[in-house]
């Protein structure tokens, strides 16, 4: 995956390799971005790598600068319920989800890493996607509106003829900023994504001295 975000006049690009497991129930990726968007000390001016695993409850941070933050142990990020639901992730179903919450437009055929797809534009829907999202997503998603005045999000996807996602690109300019993203998905298969244990781990609070 490769991403760049602008806004206030200053461009962040981050990117890294990674995998889906459990009908995108789990994720793992190795994410390289610059220490900025982490705020930490002695890292601003440098890209940092690190390492994420997730699943629906939590998010886990592990390696670069959060080797020394969390001791050697994952750093464990829970979810607040806000954020969108992690089976969304799903190769298999993105343009089913696409399907049922915005307009999906075939554009040609194109040739990814040697499959044969069908390349499809679509514009996500705000609206139709706060309904099939938790009531906290969809409180986050009325203001996301409300702020930048953006009802729809666009995007392009190719998809092979067993309905999996080939490439998923992002060129989105709302108001104040840009966003572009680019992901390639290859090699599908059975893939195991171990989720660490509770002694593995430590939190925020924790290292605040607040848990």
């Amino acid at each position: 995956m490769s991403a760049k975000i602008t806004a206030a006049g200053e461009t962040v690009e981050f990117r890294g390799p990674g995998e889906i497991a459990d009908h995108g129930n789990k994720l793992h990726m190795r994410m390289t971005m610059p220490g900025q968007i982490l705020g930490m000390r002695g890292v601003d001016n440098k890209d940092v790598t690190f390492e994420l695993v997730g699943d629906r409850r939590s998010a886990y941070l592990r390696g670069g600068p959060f080797t020394e933050l969390g001791r050697g142990k994952w750093v464990r990020l829970p979810d607040t319920g806000a954020g969108f639901d992690i089976g969304q992730n799903d190769p298999s179903r993105m343009l089913e989800y696409l399907r049922a919450t915005g307009k999906v437009e075939e554009r040609g055929n194109d040739t990814i890493r040697g499959v044969e797809t069908t390349h499809y534009e679509a514009r996500v829907q705000l609206g139709k996607l706060e309904a099939r999202v938790s009531p906290e997503a969809a409180k986050a998603l009325r203001e996301i509106m409300q702020g930048i005045g953006v009802r729809e999000i666009p995007l392009e996807v190719w998809v092979d003829r067993d309905s999996l996602v080939r490439r998923l690109t992002m060129n989105w300019h709302p108001k104040g900023g840009s966003y572009s993203m680019e992901v390639e998905l290859f090699d599908f298969g059975d893939v195991q994504i171990d989720i660490p244990d509770a002694s593995e781990t430590t939190t925020l609070e924790k290292m605040l001295g607040g848990g």
